[in-house]
């Protein structure tokens, strides 16, 4: 067991890499999906959790204030001691780690640091890097938002994007060697005429759906477009369809067919208006 000191020597010193890494000046200081500086936290931040984390209390559920994280919040959730001596608000320090299990194994990592205040204001300042069980990073908060997306891993490899959902059992291949050998690749597919490489089309057009700000479902391989957190999504999720609604026919990405309550939700989506046909 990692005696009390030392824990708090281990968190000083990871709020002292947090304080010069994790600043807005380095969010965008490349042009790769990650720069060197939020590449270099989640490596050191992993070092400081390897074998340490799964000696925390373990939590009966993702605490109050604690946001989801990106892979789900079912797993095995441990809190580090100033989360678990935090009140109400979880105090600056505070690490959540959750193993994601599949057939009684960890297959994703995700650990969330509330570092210091305006690291991530959006996330009231939770970073979130998400690993494999070896530790290989699969994504930080700090990842390029134009590549980006929700419930995805995406990694360039000489210029072509490679997109694998979260929970693909093809990540450590794609992460940590040059990719699943049974794979599409889709030129000129991807953000800004990026050719994309992935397990199936399914998995790039899901992809390139995803944007910030929305929530999309899909029905026959048309795509639904909601406004992110809007009464309408959380209906359709429950399984109630829109009675009115606008259709853009093969006006998405790869040529998907849009659905949404309005024009003015597809305009905002795609960025650019066209002539909606009324269903």
């Amino acid at each position: 067991m990692i005696s009390p000191a030392l824990l708090k020597a281990g968190i000083v010193t990871l709020l002292a890499i947090a304080a010069t890494v994790l600043s807005p000046l380095h969010a965008q200081a490349d042009d790769s999906l990650r720069s060197a500086e939020h590449q270099k936290f989640g490596d050191d931040f992993w070092q400081y959790l390897d074998g340490r984390y799964t000696d925390w209390t373990k939590a009966a559920a993702l605490p109050e204030g604690v946001p989801t994280p990106e892979a789900g919040e079912v797993g095995t959730v441990y809190v580090n001691d100033v989360a678990e001596k935090s009140g109400d608000e979880m105090e600056y320090g505070s690490i959540v780690v959750v193993e994601h299990v599949r057939d009684d194994q960890p297959y994703l990592i995700t650990a969330l640091f509330r570092a210091r205040p305006d690291v991530f204001q959006k996330n009231d300042d939770w970073y979130e890097v998400i690993y494999l069980p070896s530790g290989a990073v699969v994504k930080t908060s700090g990842d390029k938002m134009k590549l980006a997306r929700k419930g995805f891993a995406a990694k360039l490899v000489d210029g072509r994007l490679w997109v694998l959902r979260l929970g693909s059992s093809d990540l450590p291949a794609m992460l940590e060697a040059d990719g699943p050998e049974k794979h599409v690749t889709l030129p000129n597919a991807g953000p800004e005429g990026m050719t994309i490489k992935t397990d199936n089309r399914e998995t790039a057009v899901e992809y390139l759906i995803a944007k910030p700000g929305f929530v999309t479902f899909f029905d026959n391989g048309r795509a639904w477009i909601f406004r992110e957190g809007s009464e309408a999504a959380a209906e359709y999720a429950q399984g109630t369809k829109p009675e009115k609604y606008v259709t853009r026919i093969g006006a998405g990405p790869m040529r998907t067919t849009l659905k949404a309550l309005d024009a003015e939700t597809i305009d905002a989506f795609l960025g650019n208006p066209a002539e909606p046909m009324e269903k």
